[in-house]
């Protein structure tokens, strides 16, 4: 995940160093409300009617460890790259944790509205500062979603992997003799991730047939014949003999129809029959 520099988000929301400088100039009045400001947060985040009990068990202590952080972050207006890195950090742990983004933000939302509540009370709150404010927690709220979607995006992309693996299960059912089972649909991306499992496959068993059962694949279409004939074509080429089997009469008629010539593949119409003439042909 890249994580951009201040100055990056300077420029986005629009933040001078003047703006900041006159932010921080509450620093030293407001010392006296970050107390009650938090207890106001804690009263707050406890009577939530969706997360109370879920943000005294597992929130309520890491935002009491980072009070001092998350309070000068903004009465000294610490807008840098440790704020920057600190948000992220905030986001990492948070999505590790398995809290909903939701809870997360609500509880930085309570923050920053007590936090205006305490501004008020010492009438610090001028439209300058307020906006200053404004845009610090909207920082800090935009890393922690990215965050969290980078998280889920990652997930997702490691499920997927898993489900290649899974939708591509080469199994060595004999000594030299190799078998895919195929079942649902055959798209071009499965089809290029089971051309590689095969051939490492192959090469890493040295194996001397490999058997395609075909007998669950839901759709026969050119698409599908052209990929299991580059697949036989191409073990071929690394010494390696391929059978297709499962070959039913309607798939039968449907290689027919589309006029995909397959003179040079072996088929049979059982994964019995191809285990059979696998058989044969590593023994001879």
């Amino acid at each position: 995940m890249k994580v951009r520099d201040i100055n990056y988000y300077k420029h986005y929301y629009f933040i001078t160093d003047e703006a900041l400088a006159h932010l921080a100039e509450t620093e030293k009045q407001m010392e006296c409300e970050m107390r009650q400001c938090f207890d106001e947060v804690y009263e707050l985040l406890e009577n939530h009617p969706e997360y109370s009990s879920f943000y005294i068990e597992q929130l309520i202590p890491v935002v009491q460890s980072a009070e001092k952080e998350l309070w000068l972050d903004i009465t000294a207006a610490r807008y840098d790259e440790r704020f920057i890195g600190s948000c992220y950090s905030f986001g990492q742990f948070f999505a590790a944790s398995g809290l909903p983004l939701k809870a997360h933000l609500a509880s930085l939302m309570a923050i920053y509205e007590c936090m205006y509540a305490a501004f008020k009370r010492q009438g610090l709150n001028d439209g300058d500062r307020m906006m200053t404010m404004n845009k610090i927690a909207r920082t800090t709220l935009d890393i922690i979603s990215e965050v969290d979607s980078n998280n889920i995006q990652q997930k997702l992309a490691e499920q997927n992997d898993t489900l290649r693996e899974l939708s591509t299960p080469v199994a060595e059912i004999w000594n030299g003799i190799l078998l895919l089972p195929l079942v649902g649909f055959i798209d071009s991306k499965r089809a290029k991730d089971m051309m590689e499992s095969m051939l490492s496959n192959v090469s890493e068993k040295q194996a001397k047939v490999f058997i395609l059962d075909i007998s669950g694949v839901a759709i026969i279409d050119t698409a599908v014949a052209n990929h299991l004939i580059k697949m036989t074509k191409a073990s071929r080429l690394m010494g390696c003999n391929c059978i297709i089997s499962g070959i039913s009469g309607s798939i039968a008629q449907t290689i027919v129809e589309l006029g995909i010539q397959i003179d040079e593949i072996q088929t049979t119409g059982s994964m019995r029959d191809a285990l059979a003439l696998a058989m044969k042909q590593t023994q001879s």
